[in-house]
């Protein structure tokens, strides 16, 4: 039995394009996918003129109606044969003709084509009342010709004001300009997730760079993990603290066992929260007899059930979950629209007379979801003490003795009337439930919480308390241990966090080969010195030639994953994993704090960078990673800030040539300066270089207190310097003290000069290297809230302290 063919597996340079009607945020959208996918924008607004000469408007005037229409669907169909690949193309209001959708289900044979929608009432707000209505009804139409949809949950921003390359013109700004941190984070943030799953370059990505990350191993693949399971009747209607949700589990089941009104845009929506506040791999399933709902005959739930799993295949989910016991033409179904959503095959033996494990007939299930090209095998079965465990036991032996590697990894765990069996059967994907919610008839999520799950781990001494460290020659005001310590509790680990000064290499060894060991965040002087006797380096850790995080390899293999899974684990150390998550926590903020107006454009954007030593380095490689091209760097001592700059300009060299030939040269896509990168400052007397705009990025690294009895770094900026009409954003990575010179400068300038002007301070960015470094450290996603706020507590304290002292 072969797999049906998936037809929805497209090539991954193919073009991309967005559909829906005005207002649902199409060319926002484009734009933020144009800088993430780092591809050309193109829009039927720009387009037509180009062909035409003639704005839409022009045209429609000079040459009436009837002949509009006509040139009007020549330059669709032209625009979108002519943009196949390496493309975001944004569709205007020619996606409602009859005739163009024709066009776009044949394209979307082999493209994706994405309908792009959002609430009703942000769509009425934005227009007259009639009108919105009769836009609205006709909108439904997308969902006939496209492939995937996207819904655009509304974020309190002003629309974004930018410009991008649009087939080799500007796309002009709409006249409003936001000052201020970015407040399309989130939804930059949730397109990008979408667009990595429908394109399939999200977790190979991360894996290449960072195998310890989170986002690097699928859920499936790790050592535990945990699906909360939400029912769509338990959140239609609710209330939610989304915040309360944060880091509970390692993905979401949303089971969909409710037909309210309005079906498919309210599944749509809550996919959309779900991606938004939690961040999480989604696993969507249908039930297969709905609450509330009248039993129906096969002939008319089948093709109702159809259309909800293939709602799902659309929203982009990670895994879909279909019911392999269900009708035959409905599974194929499911398998031939798959595209790059992972498929769990279940198997559910309900009520009394279940399926005993024992039965032959439980290893042909495996064998038949195995053969159907199921990615991961789901197995439940009712007991009312007639299961020993050792009867699983005996089963999952057998399955692994029967088949041969590669095989889907199995999930399977018994259920009564009181619930899932604890200690829980199953390792991965175990079913828990929220705390706040009740069970309802869910008798597979009793387990409240992955933290309460993964605690029992501990208890049953099959993961380790191990220590963790902050190590350095002045780590005594560390904010780390706090955070570290914050998260283990949160997550009932019951690990430890200290901050340990040392100077040699000796000593950083002396603590690592304890058998307890299990990682530490590393500062100067070890963050270079530590690089030769690193087994496994991440390409950032390579790229930058610093760490920051040091891992020890405890697996039983060679293979990575084998490490990665080990985490949580003593015992000796077979080699160390370095990583740096200076550069990302860099990044994050940098993101954050980016108006819209100071998008960054390779060509255009300009940054600067103070300093010369290890977190300059990670400035330089976050700003690349930004897709800045032109960075100035200034130190105090010229020749180690010309041997930063040598080293990542030869690097950057290296990247452009090893780029596929066939990569798009555009605004949005990687580009390389001839005179290098990065460039170094010599003085800050001299004026800004000609030819290049005014830094709105700057990003100060060095030390605001005497450090090593070296004096300290003051640095403020040249007047000159600051002079940027649409301002910018300024990091400063020191926070002892929090308000250094250069905060104080720029909040003055920000008041008198220029109120755009953004600045973030110390702690934002030392939260976010401790949010990643935990997630790194133990393999559980971070309780990211409440770290930030323990960071800005401790450091509050100790000011207090020192104030006292």
């Amino acid at each position: 039995m072969a797999p049906p063919r998936n037809e929805r597996l497209f090539e991954p340079n193919a073009s991309i394009v967005l559909v829906g009607c005005r207002g649902a945020g199409k060319r926002t959208l484009g734009f933020l996918g144009a800088l993430h996918l780092r591809r050309r924008l193109v829009t039927e607004d720009h387009y037509f003129e180009k062909v035409t000469g003639l704005s839409r408007g022009q045209y429609l005037a000079r040459h009436g109606r009837d002949r509009f229409a006509r040139q009007t669907i020549d330059v669709f169909r032209r625009m979108l044969d002519a943009n196949r690949t390496g493309c975001i193309i944004e569709c205007g209001m020619s996606s409602f003709n009859q005739e163009a959708q024709d066009v776009l289900r044949e394209y979307s044979k082999t493209h994706p084509v994405v309908y792009i929608h959002r609430e009703k009432e942000q769509i009425a707000s934005l227009m007259d009342a009639a009108d919105a209505q009769q836009l609205l009804e006709a909108d439904g139409t997308h969902r006939s010709c496209s492939n995937f949809e996207y819904y655009n949950l509304h974020d309190s921003a002003t629309p974004i004001a930018a410009s991008a390359s649009v087939s080799g013109t500007s796309t002009p700004t709409n006249g409003r300009q936001q000052s201020g941190p970015s407040k399309l984070l989130c939804v930059q943030e949730d397109f990008a997730r979408f667009l990595d799953i429908i394109t399939g370059r999200g977790a190979a990505k991360a894996w290449l760079e960072s195998p310890f990350s989170v986002a690097a191993i699928p859920v499936e693949f790790r050592a535990y993990s945990y699906a909360l399971r939400l029912r769509l009747s338990s959140l239609v209607g609710v209330d939610l603290d989304w915040d309360d949700f944060e880091a509970s589990a390692d993905c979401v089941e949303l089971i969909i066992d409710h037909w309210p009104d309005d079906l498919m845009n309210v599944i749509a929506r809550q996919v959309a929260l779900i991606r938004r506040y939690m961040g999480v791999p989604i696993i969507y399933h249908v039930e297969e007899n709905p609450r509330g709902e009248r039993r129906r005959p096969p002939e008319e739930k089948n093709p109702m059930d159809a259309e909800l799993l293939e709602l799902g295949l659309r929203l982009g989910v990670d895994y879909i979950s279909v019911d392999l016991q269900r009708d035959e033409a409905l599974v194929h179904r499911v398998l031939q629209r798959r595209g790059r959503s992972k498929v769990i095959g279940n198997f559910w033996h309900m009520g009394l007379g279940a399926l005993p494990w024992q039965d032959d007939r439980q290893i042909e299930n495996y064998r038949r979801a195995r053969a159907l090209g199921c990615d991961i095998v789901r197995m439940v079965r009712f007991c009312v003490n007639d299961s020993p465990a050792e009867y699983l036991d005996d089963f999952k032996k057998r399955v692994h003795e029967t088949f041969p590697d590669p095989k889907p990894p199995l999930v399977a765990y018994d259920f009564s009337v009181l619930g899932v069996r604890t200690p829980l059967q199953t390792n991965i994907l175990a079913p828990v439930k929220h705390l706040g919610m009740e069970n309802g008839r869910d008798h597979l999520a009793t387990v409240s919480h992955a933290s309460h799950a993964f605690e029992m781990n501990f208890r049953q001494f099959l993961l380790d308390p191990l220590q963790f460290y902050v190590l350095g020659s002045n780590v005594s005001y560390s904010l780390s241990p706090a955070m570290h310590t914050a998260a283990y509790d949160f997550n009932s680990m019951p690990h430890s966090f200290r901050a340990v000064s040392c100077a040699t290499l000796d000593s950083l060894n002396q603590i690592c080969s304890a058998d307890t060991f299990g990682g530490a965040c590393l500062t100067a002087p070890f963050k270079v010195a530590v690089m030769p006797q690193l087994k496994v380096r991440s390409a950032h850790a390579d790229a930058i030639g610093a760490v920051n995080v040091l891992l020890p390899l405890r697996g039983r293999t060679g293979a990575v994953l084998d490490h990665a899974n080990a985490r949580n684990r003593a015992g000796p150390a077979r080699g160390f994993f370095g990583d740096n998550t200076d550069w990302s926590s860099i990044l994050t903020c940098l993101r954050r704090a980016i108006s819209p107006r100071n998008h960054v454009q390779p060509s255009k954007t300009t940054a600067l960078v103070v300093g010369a030593g290890g977190m300059a380095r990670a400035a330089i490689y976050a700003l690349y990673q930004l897709g800045c091209r032109n960075i100035f760097v200034y130190n105090r001592t010229v020749r180690r800030a010309t041997d930063v700059a040598a080293h990542f300009n030869r690097w950057a060299a290296l990247q452009a040539a090893a780029a596929p030939p066939t990569a798009p040269t555009t605004a949005t896509g990687p580009t390389q300066n001839a005179g290098g990168m990065c460039r170094v400052l010599t003085s800050l007397s001299e004026p800004w270089p000609e030819g290049f705009q005014l830094p709105t990025i700057v990003i100060s690294c060095v030390p605001a207190t005497s450090v090593d009895g070296n004096p300290p770094a003051d640095f403020v900026m040249p007047l000159d310097w600051l002079r940027s009409p649409t301002g910018g954003v300024v990091v400063e990575l020191a926070y002892e003290p929090l308000v250094t010179p250069l905060v104080a400068q720029m909040r003055a300038v920000r008041d008198k000069m220029c109120p755009s002007w953004v600045v973030v301070d110390g702690l934002e960015v030392v939260a976010e290297m401790a949010i990643e470094a935990f997630e790194l450290m133990t393999g559980r996603m971070a309780p990211k809230r409440i770290m930030k706020e323990v960071c800005r507590k401790t450091w509050e304290s100790q000011q207090q302290r020192r104030a006292l002292s």
